[in-house]
């Protein structure tokens, strides 16, 4: 399989994602189940995820009420465009640089939405996460949900995982541009194990070992 070429690597945190690195380390099964537009989780639970990703963003920004409910209705709106659009590409070829070209589109109309109602500064902060559309971030949110936190602990864990998602994507972006494949993984291994430590301070023990169970890596058999 041909690999893509360094110029088309980098294009901003959010348009390889967790995808793209999958499609580079793990193989086409992955890459093929997004093309067919199969959601990580299924719909009630995605748009739970969708939903704390977006009020954590929120929080981050200082949003108001009012605005957070916009931005959680335009970040559900964007990933259930994104799906649909996927779905477009199943047994329509292109390969990788389809699904590049698909992800930059959807990217551009979810910060097209966000400046109709935050500042130009806001909607680039907020873009730096949720437009990465990244299915791991919601696997770990679904997990996260399961706890019922209060809000003080909900939001400080929302930070975290937000931070590992946006700093993850950048040293997996750079490792890619130079072809360092195993500075990928040690990357999220590094930015996990970050993760982990955070939550420590914020789970219960049992929170704590049910958060690390289910969120440990995925291997291949």
């Amino acid at each position: 399989m041909k690999q893509p070429s360094n110029s088309k690597l980098l294009t901003g945190v959010g348009v390889l994602s967790i995808v793209g690195l999958i499609f580079l380390l793990g193989g086409a099964t992955e890459v093929s189940a997004q093309f067919r537009g199969m959601p990580q989780l299924d719909p009630e639970k995605a748009q739970a995820a969708w939903t704390l990703a977006a009020r954590g963003v929120a929080n981050e920004l200082g949003l108001s009420k009012k605005v957070t409910s916009q931005l959680v209705d335009a970040y559900k709106a964007a990933r259930e465009s994104y799906q649909k659009a996927l779905q477009g590409l199943s047994g329509g070829g292109g390969g990788f640089q389809a699904f590049r070209d698909l992800a930059g589109k959807e990217r551009g109309k979810l910060e097209t939405a966000l400046k109709g109602f935050l500042s130009d500064e806001q909607a680039a902060k907020a873009m730096t996460s949720l437009g990465t559309f990244n299915r791991e971030w919601d696997r770990l949110l679904d997990v996260l949900a399961g706890f019922n936190l209060d809000d003080k602990k909900l939001f400080k864990a929302l930070a975290l995982v937000c931070t590992y998602v946006v700093d993850y994507s950048k040293a997996a972006n750079t490792a890619m541009a130079n072809q360092d494949w195993q500075s990928i993984r040690t990357a999220r291994e590094t930015h996990k194990g970050k993760l982990d430590s955070g939550m420590a301070e914020i789970l219960s023990q049992e929170q704590l070992t049910t958060w690390n169970e289910a969120t440990a890596p995925r291997r291949r058999g």
